[in-house]
């Protein structure tokens, strides 16, 4: 038997990615529903309405407003001694950056 159904996807402007996953695709009776589904999942609606999914509307934010990074972080290796290197991430893309280490746990100098 063949059923032809008319439904709504949701997928996001920027990547593609569909409302539901790659494997579940989520379809909806009407726009609303699926625009309420999206809102409920976190899919922010950008400029000219745009949907973004929860991966690229943080990517999009930082591109206009500029990354949130947290401090500068020093690692310890296994052995106790400082890293040769530190990092900090941003708190809303995840964007990780790294450099030269410039001060030990204690604030001296590298050497």
């Amino acid at each position: 038997m063949l059923q032809v159904h008319t439904c709504v996807s949701v997928h996001c402007d920027r990547c593609r990615d569909a409302l539901g996953g790659p494997l579940l695709q989520a379809h909806y009776r009407t726009e609303r529903a699926a625009l309420n589904a999206a809102a409920a999942q976190g899919w922010p609606t950008g400029p000219g309405r745009r949907l973004l999914c929860t991966a690229c509307a943080p990517v999009l934010t930082c591109q206009a407003q500029g990354h949130d990074f947290s401090t500068w972080r020093h690692p310890v290796t296994t052995n106790g001694q400082p890293a040769l290197s530190e990092y900090r991430h941003c708190w809303r893309c995840c964007r990780h950056e790294s450099r030269p280490a410039t001060h030990n746990h204690d604030g001296g100098e590298l050497r």
